[in-house]
């Protein structure tokens, strides 16, 4: 059986690219709630210059508002061939790839974020991901998530290619497991109003893990 990842590096990547560019055109990065919570880690390490990798960065419209409203230095890993074509065209670090084998040294990042991407990931990699996670960020270091949340795990068929799936979890929970890891922050939203409603099926959250051996 062909592994998701596989599908998404050779076709899905591109195809999930090319539907959703308008709407990546016209983001309010101000209000993006991934910008915010990193705003907020850089008041905290106010004297450091930040490494940050997103993983799942699209054509890298985040990193873009990073590299130019703040001093962070930012990379990123994307499946899709075209949208890292677009990124490298915008003098962005981008890579394509996926989040289960990053082509980085152990402790590179300051920051990494997982931008709307582990639902999409094979369940059988999620080890791998978290490890690999752990292996570049640095220590102390911060990991932020966003994507669709559920306080148990669910999954459905994927609406654009038939025979994938996408899956709804607590993803704060492949880290903090481990007694080096503590959910600093964490929001739960409608995906589509962005504020709080009783609805589990629209929920996604954004969740904020300080990685420290000292805990």
């Amino acid at each position: 059986m062909i592994k998701q990842k596989q599908i998404f590096l050779e076709t899905e990547g591109d195809a999930w690219h090319l539907r959703n560019q308008a709407i990546l055109k016209n983001k309010m990065l101000d209000k993006d709630l991934i910008i915010q919570e990193l705003l907020s880690i850089q008041k905290i390490e106010v004297n450091r210059q930040l490494n940050i990798l997103e993983i799942g960065c699209g054509n890298g419209y985040r990193l873009d508002w990073l590299q130019k409203n703040t001093n962070a230095t930012c990379y990123g890993i994307e499946p899709s061939k075209q949208a890292v074509k677009v990124a490298m065209s915008n003098g962005l670090q981008v890579r394509q790839g996926t989040a289960d084998l990053l082509p980085f040294d152990r402790n590179s990042f300051d920051i990494i974020v997982f931008g709307f991407c582990l639902y999409l990931c094979d369940r059988d990699d999620l080890f791998k991901i978290a490890a690999e996670a752990d292996r570049i960020c640095k220590n102390p270091g911060w990991i932020i998530i966003q994507d669709f949340y559920n306080s148990n795990f669910t999954s459905n068929d994927y609406h654009h290619l038939e025979g994938l799936k996408t899956f709804k979890m607590d993803y704060r929970s492949i880290f903090t497991w481990h007694p080096f890891y503590e959910c600093t922050n964490h929001k739960i939203i409608d995906h589509e109003q962005h504020s709080y409603n009783d609805i589990k099926n629209n929920w996604i959250s954004i969740s904020t893990i300080r990685k420290n051996s000292s805990f």
